[in-house]
């Protein structure tokens, strides 16, 4: 991490100040040191440059640390040679590139870097946060692309920062994957500063989701041991993809799609088969070792930000539950207490 990153890092129970010690690493960078808080007599160490704020024990969700270490490059645009997650993070966010430019920006729920790396784009400065070892795949990722960023490992509940840090605070697809995904939206908007913006994109409760039978083997499959379930969805990916390629390519047939038990993805003409398949495994294996998925009405996610302080709220157009709106001037001092 820079060594600057330090000045606005807080313990995550009692909020105050932490002293940085036995530092090593380049001038300017930490490579590996603690941080550690008087008040709480706790530290939590700095490993491979992360400040780490969670133990194994606290981790929840080790299905999505497992998954993008080893799919890690798959959804990057840089990488996959595709603008899929560059248009996603436009259309989600509503944001614009020019308006990014300089902007202090928290990732919630980064994974492998895929929008953290849009951002960097873009030219904002970005702090990227998740509660798995997926924080070792993002870094891996922002160093091959040369984005320097920095990277903490921690819960959403209880993030290390100060309020009112960040000007603006995305999480897409991430939030349903939270034991408590009510809590979890009401606790980012007190990190924002005065009318900074937040844009959320979290899978919507609806009716045909009990039509998805992935959807309903999951409640079996995700209680299985992640090598299991990688077996598994790797088995089901084999025996289903050529079915779903063949019928993606039917105008008539593709709504068929979605109701086979695999996650697939088919993007003609952009991706070679092989990739296509990679694409497939890794929805597959995301959708079956989930261990909290819990959709959201579009009604409660807007009624949870408004007590959380944030107006202008609004569905956007983007394909998807995406709901955006920005921190009341007034409400700059709100925190969570819950």
């Amino acid at each position: 991490m820079k060594s600057t990153l330090a000045s606005f890092l807080v313990c995550p129970h009692c909020r105050r100040e932490l002293e940085l010690s036995k530092v090593e690493g380049l001038e300017g960078s930490v490579e590996s040191g603690l941080l550690g808080c008087a008040i709480c007599e706790e530290s939590f160490p700095i490993v491979r440059g992360i400040p780490r704020f969670v133990s194994d024990e606290q981790q929840y969700c080790q299905n999505f640390g497992w998954q993008w270490e080893k799919f890690r490059r798959t959804q990057i645009d840089a990488f996959n040679g595709l603008r899929e997650s560059e248009t996603r993070f436009a259309n989600e966010t509503g944001w614009q590139p020019e308006e990014l430019k300089g902007s202090l920006i928290l990732d919630a729920g980064c994974g492998a870097g895929r929008f953290s790396a849009i951002a960097c784009d873009w030219g904002a400065r970005v702090v990227a946060v998740d509660i798995s070892e997926a924080v070792d795949a993002c870094a891996r990722n922002m160093k091959e692309l040369g984005h320097e960023i920095d990277i903490v490992q921690a819960s959403i509940y209880k993030l290390p920062f100060r309020l009112s840090s960040f000007d603006r605070i995305f999480s897409l697809g991430v939030l349903q994957h939270t034991p408590d995904p009510g809590l979890a939206i009401r606790s980012l908007p007190q990190y924002l500063k005065a009318d900074g913006r937040l844009a959320l994109w979290i899978y919507e409760k609806r009716w045909t989701r009990f039509l998805m039978i992935r959807n309903l083997l999951r409640h079996l499959t995700s209680h299985l041991p992640l090598k299991v379930n990688y077996g598994l969805s790797l088995f089901a990916v084999c025996l289903l993809f050529p079915l779903t390629a063949a019928l993606s390519l039917v105008p008539g047939l593709r709504k068929g799609v979605p109701l086979i038990p695999i996650s697939s993805r088919h993007y003609w003409g952009k991706l070679s088969l092989r990739e296509q398949f990679e694409w497939t495994l890794l929805d597959t294996f995301d959708s079956y070792a989930a261990v909290h998925e819990y959709p959201q009405n579009e009604k409660d996610v807007m009624s949870e930000l408004r007590s959380a302080g944030v107006r202008d709220v609004y569905r956007s157009p983007a394909r998807g539950m995406s709901i955006v709106g920005r921190k009341n001037i007034e409400s700059s001092s709100w925190a969570m207490t819950s």
